[in-house]
């Protein structure tokens, strides 16, 4: 998974509007992004499918409703899924959320060879189970990311080779030709997977 730390300067306050007027400064804080999944914008259709995530819910801390350092970006998903749910305080090392500008959450996750995840700390696991992270969708996406970087690496590694055989070896070339072709396909059936499936039960999507 692409986890970035979130960059928040508190010199970056906005002088003036409330949290929903903030949500394009927001995003690109956040890399257009969800921080909890990773999964970017443009899986969701843009911008205007996501939502400004209260850190520390405002049913719980209103002081921070329009404190930017507290508002994050995150998928509509991950956002239900948390909704206002606060276990503990982090400042008491207790079972919580843990902040994505001050941790970097690819050091709280490992990522399995079936492209589950698994917490490495108690605050991730929590985060983990309470947030699916490995529902089926985020799990196409893993694997779809892979493929796409061992294409992009194949790809770079036949130019370079072509490069130095140049004509003298067509069976050469073709070989590594179909070796791309092949990583090619895989993504595209992993694409087709991912349309008839349902990465998620309704009944979960409505838990409290």
């Amino acid at each position: 998974m692409n986890w970035k730390l979130v960059n928040k300067d508190p010199a970056h306050q906005p002088n003036s509007g409330t949290y929903s007027d903030w949500k394009e400064q927001i995003a690109k804080e956040c890399y257009n992004q969800c921080v909890y999944c990773a999964i970017h914008e443009a899986q969701f259709g843009g911008i205007d499918h996501y939502h400004i995530d209260h850190f520390k819910p405002r049913s719980k801390f209103p002081q921070h409703e329009h404190d930017i350092l507290n508002l994050f970006y995150a998928c509509p998903i991950c956002n239900r899924f948390k909704s206002d749910d606060w276990p503990g305080d982090p400042d008491l090392n207790a079972v919580s959320y843990i902040d994505p500008s001050r941790i970097n959450y690819s050091e709280l996750f490992e990522v399995r060879d079936n492209f589950e995840i698994e917490g490495k700390f108690t605050s991730s696991r929590y985060i983990l189970i309470r947030l699916y992270l490995n529902r089926v969708q985020l799990i196409f996406e893993r694997r779809e990311t892979t493929r796409r970087n061992q294409e992009i690496k194949l790809r770079e590694e036949v130019n370079t080779l072509l490069a130095l055989v140049g004509d003298t070896d067509a069976q050469f070339a073709l070989t590594y030709h179909k070796l791309v072709l092949e990583v090619y396909n895989n993504l595209l059936n992993l694409e087709h997977k991912k349309m008839e499936i349902r990465p998620y039960q309704l009944a979960d999507i409505r838990k409290s």
